[in-house]
């Protein structure tokens, strides 16, 4: 990440991180103007904010040498610790970074060191879907690869736990023992298109096991990633 910022990223540890970026290499393979269009187009939503925000008055999304980016603080509206920053670079190279409401919202703060079932559940679906939308309107080729990884930190210790029971069922308490978990798919652009939803939800078993849950529900997980992926809506 870089380094200009005036938020307060030092001070929280527990963030949902993602990274994205095409097999081929090229440092200038995009201009600024195809990377600010780009990101428009992929600014859809899932639910009430979209993973990639692009303020059209220039206030929070600008443009620098080589990247375009944004840095959102959702604090003084939410009334608890909320911001998040993506970067998009002239390579492809996307990235990222969102502080996790489990540690800074007081409801589910009081639950422990916790990280929510459904939180991640939305997290991952919406940055698939969101990010082969970006990299459909820079006109990626259909076959080339494009790898998205997710990240996810402080996690030493933490829970996951179903925040809403009637989304689903848990049979786990174990502690995470790990101080980051990840995942990082690798498929082609027309595969993660094709696929989304079905994708988002494999990947989600994967993170789950790592916190002890020995044999998440794939069919319910996957019923939820289709339901929320379903109708998604552009700004």
């Amino acid at each position: 990440m870089t380094a200009e910022t005036k938020l307060p990223w030092m001070e929280h540890d527990a963030y949902r991180e993602v990274t994205a970026y095409p097999e081929t290499y090229d440092a200038e393979r995009f201009s600024l103007r195809q990377l600010r269009s780009a990101a428009e187009k992929a600014m859809v939503l899932f639910r009430g904010w979209p993973f990639i925000f692009v303020d059209r008055d220039g206030r929070e999304t600008r443009a620098y040498n080589s990247r375009v980016e944004t840095e959102a603080d959702h604090s003084s509206f939410r009334g608890y610790p909320s911001f998040e920053r993506w970067e998009l670079h002239q390579s492809g190279l996307f990235f990222h970074k969102i502080l996790m409401d489990e540690d800074s919202h007081t409801g589910t703060r009081q639950q422990g060191k916790v990280i929510g079932f459904t939180f991640t559940i939305y997290h991952v679906a919406e940055a698939i879907g969101s990010l082969w939308r970006l990299y459909q309107a820079l006109e990626l080729p259909e076959s080339e690869l494009l790898s998205i990884e997710f990240r996810y930190t402080d996690m030493y210790t933490r829970k996951l736990e179903t925040l809403d029971p009637r989304r689903a069922s848990i049979w786990t308490s174990r502690p995470c023992n790990e101080p980051e978990v990840g995942r990082r798919r690798q498929l082609p652009l027309a595969e993660w298109r094709a696929s989304d939803a079905d994708i988002a939800a494999q990947i989600l078993v994967e993170l789950f096991e790592r916190f002890g849950w020995d044999d998440p529900n794939l069919a319910v997980i996957q019923k939820m990633t289709h339901e929320f992926m379903a109708k998604p809506r552009f700004s």
